[in-house]
């Protein structure tokens, strides 16, 4: 007997049967993949923006040489880390101790000089008491004698003789009023310790130890050192740039978002964001602080001239600052360059916490060079 269940006629019937079921299950994956895309668009999607064209940054404490010098030590090195305050580089201290020693020189000279003005100030004031003492007595002489000139009873040589000798004394006294002004005005009106020349001579000494106390320079903050450019025995001008700090906790991120895609952006947003450098195993929590205030081709060396030549019109980017969680970057530092990948909300939630005043100051300046 033959059956007919291996006819040609029935094997392509269960072929097409069965390709037609592929394309219904193919097309029912397909709706409900376009299904859950929707959904997903809905309830997520169109709250959150994502962005990949952003990169940490941070301050960048430039370490410079305030005084001339040779380097004796360099205690530290790139990518060590300091403490603030901790020294950086060690210049020999002949010279800023031999400037610092005259200093103090010229001072204790100018206290001397004050206090032989003021002992000149008071030899001279007593001298002109003196002298207004004799004036009293000559004057008195000089009218007895006029008096007895007028009745005869003396010559008149005597009282021409004592009428000379108290003026001779009003121009003494006259004179050395003269001479205790010029020492009291070379004194100043402070006394010794106001006298113009110790003033300067104080000022001479605070310098020469500031320079003194320059020879070491210490790190600014804690961080990571970077930009190592000096070494033993070079010889450093005021100025010169010797290191770089990073500090890893004065870190934040800037992405750089189209302008079509802005609008729901606002300050307090709440962000996630994820590293390269740890992959999506770690998840950074943070805030928007603030849009920038133009594109990134406006701050460009060479600014766009739109009204010049042909035209051709590009979607631009605008610079968005985010602040990242401090206890985040304790737990997984970041180095500033790094890329990272941001997703923020544009419906909410939002974050309203006081942001640090270093990040303040960072936000209202620009990037500090390296």
């Amino acid at each position: 007997m033959i059956s007919l269940d291996n006819t040609p006629d029935n094997a392509s019937k269960a072929g097409a049967d069965q390709r037609r079921r592929n394309l219904w299950i193919l097309a029912g994956v397909v709706l409900l993949g376009l299904l859950v895309y929707g959904l997903w668009w809905l309830l997520i999607g169109q709250k959150r923006l994502e962005v990949d064209d952003a990169y940490v940054e941070g301050n960048l404490y430039a370490v410079d040489a305030r005084t001339t010098g040779t380097v004796a030590a360099i205690p530290a090195y790139d990518t060590m880390r300091v403490e603030a305050g901790s020294p950086l580089v060690m210049l020999r201290g002949e010279r800023a101790g031999r400037k610092l020693q005259q200093a103090e020189a010229q001072l204790a000279q100018a206290r001397q000089n004050a206090l032989a003005l003021v002992h000149e100030i008071q030899a001279s004031c007593s001298k002109e008491t003196a002298l207004r003492a004799s004036l009293n007595s000559a004057q008195q002489k000089a009218w007895r004698l006029r008096a007895s000139a007028s009745a005869g009873a003396s010559e008149d040589m005597a009282a021409i003789a004592a009428a000379d000798a108290v003026r001779r004394l009003q121009a003494e006294i006259g004179a050395e009023s003269a001479h205790s002004a010029a020492l009291s005005a070379q004194l100043g009106t402070a006394g010794p310790a106001g006298n113009p020349a110790v003033r300067a001579a104080t000022q001479a000494l605070a310098l020469a130890h500031l320079n003194w106390t320059r020879r070491i320079i210490r790190a600014p903050v804690t961080g990571i050192v970077a930009q190592q450019a000096v070494q033993p025995g070079q010889w450093v001008n005021a100025g010169q740039r010797l290191f770089t700090v990073v500090p890893l906790q004065q870190i934040w991120v800037t992405a750089n978002i189209k302008e079509t895609r802005l609008a729901g952006v606002r300050p307090g947003a709440a962000v996630t964001l994820h590293s390269n450098l740890y992959g999506n195993a770690v998840t950074y929590h943070g805030w928007v602080v603030g849009l920038g205030g133009g594109s990134g081709a406006v701050f460009a060396v060479l600014p766009p001239e739109n009204a010049s030549g042909n035209w051709i019109k590009f979607t631009q980017r605008v610079p968005v600052r985010i602040a990242v969680d401090p206890g985040d970057l304790i737990r997984h530092p970041l180095r500033p360059g790094l890329t990272m990948t941001v997703r923020i909300a544009l419906h909410g939630p939002w974050i309203r916490r006081p942001v640090p005043n270093w990040f303040l100051r960072s936000a209202a300046a620009s990037r500090p060079s390296p």
